[in-house]
């Protein structure tokens, strides 16, 4: 994956398309945007991976899930 990729994010019961706004090099954090308010995050949310190679949210520490999709832009 790298910035500009479009990806489906699901943080808990939610699903919205978010676009890469910035990577690691090592992909295990990121900066993620979209147009939607999910858990408290309005248009952007940061993610890092642990140890387990889970995505987890900065502040809340939930888990997010992400799949990259073939499209550029939705």
């Amino acid at each position: 994956m790298k910035a500009g990729d479009w990806v489906t994010l699901e943080y808990g019961n939610q699903r919205v398309e978010a676009e890469i706004l910035l990577i690691s090099e090592n992909q295990r954090s990121m900066m993620l945007q979209f147009e939607a308010i999910l858990g408290g995050y309005v248009g952007a949310m940061p993610i890092l991976q642990d140890e387990d190679g889970v995505y987890r949210d900065l502040f809340k520490n939930e888990e997010v899930r992400i799949k990259r999709v073939s499209h550029t832009r939705p």
